[in-house]
């Protein structure tokens, strides 16, 4: 497939009908804890660097500090019974990676990417959006492949890593605006092509980080219970 082949992000689950936008669920300057999960695999090791990097840069951009949560580091916090930790004064968002996060050696034909194809997702009920989300690593792959298949390990597994984390940012983007619609360009957009998210430059566009940036109405991520049933 052509490296400028779209694929849908579709970033939000709807569970429900709103007519209106809820305010967002966090203020500017607060710290954002992502719980990642089977961040620890084989392939996403090689990658998970480079997206925890352009993760916080791009959220630092936007006024928030990221800090990470793995399972099987010895430093984590794992949140018991499926629940997400009490992390005070944070947000704490669930992320998961699902398939193979990484362009290997050998990948040479790729099946191409489906129209409306996924490239992650954050789970909503009815007009909130949930701190649970996943990003789908087989189509990322399948976008990513015919760009860096010919190119040597470590810049291979730096762009794919970066481009995890730009699709990651635009989940959280989601999650700490509280909000289901996209904006007109930048980390906020509805889709993604190969050369958006392997572009040098990336960055939140004017209203998606007003948005970010609004104050706090006092309300919180819904519960871990709500996102299992909509799920």
């Amino acid at each position: 497939m052509s490296a400028r082949c779209w694929a849908a992000l579709c970033t939000v689950l709807i569970f429900g009908v709103s007519n209106g936008r809820a305010e967002p669920v966090s203020s500017p300057g607060r710290r954002v804890v992502v719980y990642l999960q089977n961040g620890s695999s084989p392939e996403a090791v090689r990658t998970l660097p480079y997206m925890q990097r352009e993760l916080e840069a791009l959220m630092q951009s936007a006024g928030y500090r990221v800090e990470w949560k793995v399972p099987g580091k010895p430093s984590d916090d794992k949140p018991s019974n499926g629940k997400p930790a009490d992390e005070g004064d944070g947000v704490l968002a669930v992320v998961e990676l699902r398939g193979s996060c990484r362009v290997s050696e050998s990948a040479v034909h790729m099946t191409p990417v489906k129209n409306g194809a996924s490239l992650a997702a954050t789970a909503v009920d009815g007009d909130q959006v949930l701190p649970f989300s996943w990003i789908n690593c087989e189509t990322l792959t399948q976008l990513l492949t015919p760009t860096l298949a010919g190119m040597e390990s470590e810049k291979r597994d730096f762009l794919y890593g970066r481009a995890m984390g730009r699709v990651a940012a635009h989940e959280l983007y989601h999650i700490l605006a509280n909000e289901r619609e996209h904006s007109g360009s930048g980390v906020g957009k509805s889709s993604f092509s190969a050369g958006d998210i392997l572009a040098d430059h990336f960055i939140f566009e004017g209203s998606a980080l007003a948005l970010l940036n609004a104050p706090d109405p006092g309300t919180g991520p819904a519960s871990a219970e709500e996102s299992a049933a909509g799920r």
